[in-house]
């Protein structure tokens, strides 16, 4: 009878700390999964946040470059395609404000190509200054219209 405890007691003292084992690994792959979508989430949100202009100008402030390799980064790590929606302020005719959100739109464009994005993932599209979100009549307001926003799907396998 001795023998028989002597086996049974260790053997199930290590199914139970296989169990509890089993129970950790399972509940802090769940935790990390949910950190990295919450950072991937955040991630997202900073990334895609719209990248404003001089007036007049379609080049990308200094400022941008660091957002735009992550977004370079998260787009092909992650299969995104990339939205590139280019937006003037008011001031000036309509033509050439189209022109010149299609301008800023294919500079964002260019630029994620050269840094490794697959061109076909990338779309610029131009509104000129057709969709305002902020008023035309006071220079804050023109700034924030003077922009390109960065909109992601992700690529369903």
């Amino acid at each position: 009878m001795k023998t028989k405890v002597f086996f049974i007691a260790p053997l199930a003292l290590l199914l139970f700390l296989s169990e509890v084992k089993a129970i950790d690994v399972s509940s802090s792959k769940k935790t990390v999964r949910k950190v990295r979508a919450i950072d991937k989430s955040a991630l997202i949100a900073e990334v895609t946040r719209n990248l404003e202009y001089d007036f007049a100008k379609a080049s990308i402030r200094n400022a941008y470059y660091d957002n735009l390799n992550k977004l370079v980064k998260l787009v092909i790590e992650d299969d995104y395609v990339v939205s590139l929606r280019g937006h003037a302020d008011s001031i000036g005719k309509y033509k050439p404000n189209w022109v010149l959100s299609e301008k800023r739109a294919l500079a964002v464009k260019n630029y994620l190509v050269s840094k490794g994005v697959k061109k076909d993932r990338v779309v610029a599209i131009p509104y000129g200054s057709t969709i305002p979100i902020a008023t035309n009549k006071t220079p804050e307001g023109r700034q924030k219209n003077r922009r390109v926003e960065i909109r992601l799907k992700e690529i369903n396998k």
